[in-house]
């Protein structure tokens, strides 16, 4: 995966705009020209005359017309112009953690809402505190049409069984958010990114649809990348930290985060306490956590 930029004149971009007319994808952001959607690759010309090439067949793309205007491709960082795409971004929490339940949230930022999220401090969940995003998720919940899944731990346990990884019911949960998402805001055409967690040969193979990633744009470290899916991961830390107190108040201790030697500890002393039956219905039985406590 990649984000590569290049600089073209005008008649580049006139060229451009020929060449990706039957692939021309709905662009409401103020500084964009056009979007299209090629295969495996969204492009982006903005008014600057900057073109943006995204996706895994970003380097093959951008190559069609370095060669046409002589010049070497350039690996972008995140900047304002594309970290607040016009988009839905999809992003999960929950699961490198032992307790807890598997949350995926698809978050819809466009031009109607992107100035209030300019004002916020929008970041990846992970490089944030919790108080932060206890802070800051509830107003994203009310700025941003959304879709929520939750899996909590008794159902987690029940679907990962056969051939089921998580892998697999990470990309069935992000299509089905997107899926949701899609039909909640009615536009035919919109800009789709999704933190990417395996290939996309085997993202197709989990969903059983090779259409759908055809639209979507898979980006590594998403979160950092696009203000949709930071916006989504703020919000999907927040569910997972009210799902957790719910648990907390529920065995009346502090139930702990991660996988550490720590919950190891506090899961062999909750069943001592109710059981071992209790992991079934607070932690994931997969993990190797539960090869190391004892009847």
């Amino acid at each position: 995966m990649s984000s590569i930029t290049i600089q073209v004149s005008e008649t580049t971009i006139n060229k451009m705009i020929i060449f990706y007319e039957d692939c021309l994808l709905t662009n409401n952001n103020p500084h964009a020209l056009f979007s299209a959607k090629a295969e495996n690759c969204t492009i982006t010309a903005y008014k600057s005359h900057k073109v943006l090439f995204q996706g895994e067949g970003a380097d093959n793309e951008a190559s069609i017309w370095t060669t046409i205007t002589n010049q070497t491709p350039t690996k972008v960082t995140p900047t304002e112009f594309n970290y607040y795409l016009p988009s839905i971004g999809s992003d999960e929490v929950g699961t490198g953690d032992y307790f807890g339940p598997v949350v995926v949230v698809a978050a819809y930022i466009d031009e109607q809402n992107i100035n209030e999220i300019k004002k916020l401090r929008i970041d990846d969940s992970k490089k944030l505190t919790d108080e932060h995003i206890i802070k800051i998720a509830p107003t994203l919940f009310k700025l941003l049409p959304y879709s929520l899944l939750v899996v909590n731990n008794e159902k987690y346990n029940e679907v990962m069984t056969g051939d089921m990884n998580l892998n697999k019911l990470k990309a069935v949960l992000h299509k089905q958010a997107i899926t949701n998402l899609q039909a909640k805001i009615n536009k035919a055409h919109v800009n789709i990114i999704i933190d990417q967690f395996s290939s996309i040969d085997n993202f197709n193979r989990y969903v059983k649809d090779t259409t759908f990633s055809k639209k979507v744009n898979f980006q590594t470290k998403a979160e950092s990348k696009f203000a949709s899916v930071a916006c989504a991961s703020m919000m999907a830390r927040y569910i997972f930290l009210q799902e957790m107190d719910k648990l907390s108040s529920l065995y009346l201790t502090t139930i702990l985060k991660g996988a550490s030697d720590k919950v190891n500890a506090q899961a062999q002393t909750l069943v001592n306490k109710h059981g071992r039956q209790v992991l079934t219905k607070i932690a994931k039985l997969h993990f190797k956590n539960t090869l190391t406590i004892k009847d």
